[in-house]
Parts: C-alpha cells; structure tokens; sequence
C-alpha cells in the first residue's frame, strides 16, 4: 500500500530537490573555476560559496557568466593549483597594458578567445552606439585596435595590442573596430 502525499511532504521535496540542484551547480561551477557576482571583486582563490551567492549565480546569472568556466577549462585552463587563473583586476573601465608577469598569473593562454572576422556586426568601421555590458568582463587583446567612448566622459579611448581591457557590468559605451580584433576574455 502506497502513503498519500500531503502538501507539506511536497514541498519540502521540491525544496530539497532545489537546494540539491543549486549545491550541485555551485559545486561543478567552483571546480571549474567559476566566481559568482558580488558587491566585491574576488579573486578565483577568495571564492565565497554562501546559498545565497551560489543561488544567485545559478539562477540570476548570464548565460555567457555561467558557461565560460566550461570554455577556460576546455582551453586548458584550470584553477585547481590555486596559484594561477583569471580575476577581477578593476571596479571601473580601465585600459592598461599588461605585463608578462600578469599574463602568466591570470593563465590568459587559457581563456577563451573571441574574433570579430566572423561577426558582420563587428566589422571593421562599423560602429555599435550606447553597447551596456551585461556582465563584466576582462580582455586581453591579442590582435587589431578598437576604439571605444564611454558614454559617461564622451572621451574617445583606444585599446591597442597587448592591453588589458575592463569592462564592468552595466558600463555603456559606443564602440568601433578599427583593425579585425582577437582577444581572450574572462567573464564574471
């Protein structure tokens, strides 16, 4: 014979199936490398894993947030040493070139790499007006020049070759390829 499930059994079985699901999630997403958003930067290695950062990573995050520890650990990436692997390094935009030393500390070889060649949108002269970031992000250019006006100083900026570029998330800017870009990315 089989019990009747009253409501309150089901919901703390659902509940506990979610709570199972965000932990999972949590779990697979810090093996990979994966740092949640937060009111602070952190590196890879000072990763909070609270229920309550963890959910809203899982289920607030932005779809290219949560796949790119897949993507860093397919290009050979991995945090698991604890001594190497990507982090924040600025709140606000920032153009900065970078030293060997910083491309071996944040395992930049390993990130994943995004071109304009393939995407008409990007071509080169075209211009993209008022572009808000929907994460943050941290490029490191390895090809081609962009030029990039930030729509809070209306100042026109240039990345270049061999720079390191923050983009916070929610900065606007109007942006515009001037040579074919490649560059490897971190999203958080």
């Amino acid at each position: 014979t089989s019990r009747p499930q009253n409501a309150t059994h089901h919901i703390i079985i659902s509940t506990m199936k979610t709570a199972t699901f965000t932990a999972l999630s949590l779990l697979v997403g810090v093996s990979n490398g994966f740092m949640p958003p937060t009111s602070r930067p952190l590196s890879c290695h000072q990763y909070s894993s609270s229920t309550t950062t963890a959910q809203y990573a899982v289920e607030e995050g932005h779809p290219a947030v949560i796949g790119w520890p897949e993507k860093y650990s397919e290009g050979g990436g991995s945090i698991d040493d604890g001594t190497t692997g990507p982090e924040i390094l600025s709140t606000e935009f920032q153009i900065q070139n970078a030293s060997s030393s910083q491309l071996q500390q944040l395992d930049v070889e390993n990130w994943p790499t995004w071109t304009t060649s393939d995407k008409p949108k990007w071509g080169v002269g075209n211009q993209v007006v008022d572009k808000e970031m929907p994460y943050g992000e941290l490029s490191y250019v390895l090809s081609g020049k962009l030029e990039i006006i930030p729509q809070s100083t209306g100042v026109p900026e240039i990345v270049n070759v061999g720079d390191f570029v923050t983009f916070p998330k929610g900065f606007v800017a109007s942006w515009k390829v001037l040579e074919e870009l490649t560059w490897h990315y971190y999203l958080y």
